[in-house]
């Protein structure tokens, strides 16, 4: 027999299961409540209610109002026949006739006498109220008036008159032989309110079933339509950076979910690429990094292992180098960081004549030819400006035989600068791939003259940044030439302010 003591144990132990269980579906049901498929039911039950009711209303007032305006135009047409008749002195006797004393060829021809076309006298008589009213129904000598001086045609027995504000009232002043005399015809509405009850009562039966089954309908037909979707949300969610190859289902229906499909798809092949070239950026400046570290160690491991036979100003002298290599690859990889978040420099008005000549002066390993270079300003930063000419300078000093030959002037809006070496050249395939991050395509030489491959790649997004372009060519003399087309200071401007 189980104990107090352990039935509370087992109490306590099942309320965090309880508890969960209520969270879960606690999720589900805000889940349910939130989705698109239910707000959108929920919208077209509504919309088609009101609808719906705002019609029936609509519909049920016609009714009335074309019931009561057939009623009123027989009555006025009713009166008319019998003004007709008063008014030429006739008074038949079938007006102060009851209704059981009228026989079939009596209502014929009280039809055709008093009621003009009415085919169904019997029906007239037995739904509608006529009497007479008025200064001449005393000359009249008839009996059966009332109090209030009327007098009820055929003898109309049973209830009151109807209130005329309950009824279809109707008359007609008619001038006779014996006086003014007023006809009137008073139809209740009993039956005109049966029928827009009996008309009502299906619009409050049939109008919901519609809005339910209008609801329903839109629940399958969402459900339906955002299958695929969901479908899509099971995969991404499934989808980890190992699995970063995998690709949505894309429904073979040419239509918005296809498309999304589609360019989901496009997302992750971005994502993807990107993913590989941040990876390969890592490994590539991992080495890049470690490379000049590990020349620095190696110098001072050796120079410390002979202290006494190592001269020591050129063991400084290499440090010194690897350390201004290292300097020069993480100042160039924080330059790409911040222009891979947008960040930029201020920006002003920038001579790339004057840029050009500065750097000039910097290189003396191969003599530069500035002999065509003319004046250009361009709207920019000036520091990045200046990374773009060194960068280019410095790249073709390095494959250079003998000079480099650097040109600038204006083409248009554009103002165009050329840096071109005698050196080798780029073969047509690879003039793509240079400005890719860490690209080389002699790493002996490149390693050996102190690139890092990642000039080219800062040069070609300054450049961007600055909307212009570059590209390489073959050089008017053998080698590389490099072209750099940027708008100039006025083109630049309108470009920013439009």
């Amino acid at each position: 027999m189980v104990s107090a003591t352990e039935s509370a144990q087992q109490l306590v132990a099942d309320l965090p299961l309880a508890a969960a269980a209520s969270a879960d579906r606690k999720l589900a049901v805000r889940r349910v409540l939130g989705s698109v498929r239910f707000r959108l039911t929920a919208v077209v039950m509504l919309v088609v209610g009101i609808s719906l009711l705002l019609g029936g209303m609509m519909l049920t007032s016609w009714v009335r109002a074309t019931l009561e305006n057939d009623l009123r135009t027989r009555n006025e047409r009713v009166l008319g026949s019998m003004s007709n008749a008063l008014e030429n002195g006739r008074v038949p006797a079938e007006l102060f006739s009851s209704l059981s004393e009228l026989d079939q060829e009596l209502g014929k021809q009280l039809g055709a006498d008093v009621f003009g076309r009415e085919d169904d006298v019997r029906q007239v008589i037995s739904t509608t109220y006529f009497y007479l009213d008025g200064p001449g129904l005393g000359r009249l000598k008839v009996q059966g008036v009332d109090e209030a001086g009327r007098l009820v045609l055929f003898q109309r027995e049973g209830p009151a008159l109807p209130d005329p504000a309950d009824a279809v009232a109707v008359a007609q002043r008619v001038p006779t032989q014996w006086g003014d005399l007023t006809l009137h015809a008073v139809s209740a509405l009993d039956q005109i309110d049966a029928s827009v009850g009996t008309l009502s009562g299906a619009l409050y039966l049939g109008l919901p079933m519609l809005a339910i089954l209008a609801g329903l309908m839109s629940w399958f037909i969402t459900g339906r339509t955002l299958a695929p979707v969901a479908a899509m949300t099971d995969q991404v969610q499934r989808m980890t950076a190992s699995t970063m190859g995998e690709r949505l289902s894309v429904p073979a229906t040419d239509d918005e979910i296809s498309r999304l499909a589609g360019t989901m798809n496009q997302m992750l092949d971005r994502l993807e690429q990107a993913s590989s070239n941040q990876r390969q950026f890592i490994s590539d400046a991992s080495h890049e990094l470690r490379s000049p570290v590990a020349s620095i160690r190696a110098q001072l491991e050796t120079a410390l292992g002979y202290p006494e036979s190592v001269n020591w100003p050129d063991v400084a002298k290499v440090v010194l180098a690897e350390d201004e290599r290292l300097e020069h690859l993480v100042a160039n990889l924080l330059a790409l960081a911040r222009l891979d978040e947008g960040r930029t420099g201020p920006r002003s008005d920038v001579d790339l004549d004057d840029v050009v000549m500065a750097q000039r002066r910097r290189v003396t390993a191969v003599p530069v030819d500035i002999s065509e270079v003319s004046a250009g300003r361009v709207w920019g930063n000036s520091d990045e400006l200046t990374s773009v000419v060194r960068n280019l300078i410095d790249n073709a000093a390095r494959h250079a035989r003998t000079q480099v030959k650097v040109t600038l002037r204006d083409v248009g809006p554009w103002v165009v600068l050329t840096v071109a070496d005698d050196g080798p050249g780029v073969p047509a395939d690879d003039r793509e791939r240079i400005f890719e991050r860490f690209a080389r395509l002699q790493e002996a030489r490149a390693r050996d003259a102190g690139g890092t491959g990642l000039g080219l790649a800062l040069t070609r997004r300054i450049v961007e940044h600055h909307g212009g372009r570059i590209h390489v060519e073959d050089a008017p003399g053998g080698g590389a030439c490099f072209v750099v087309s940027l708008p100039e200071s006025g083109q630049a401007e309108v470009g920013a302010l439009s």
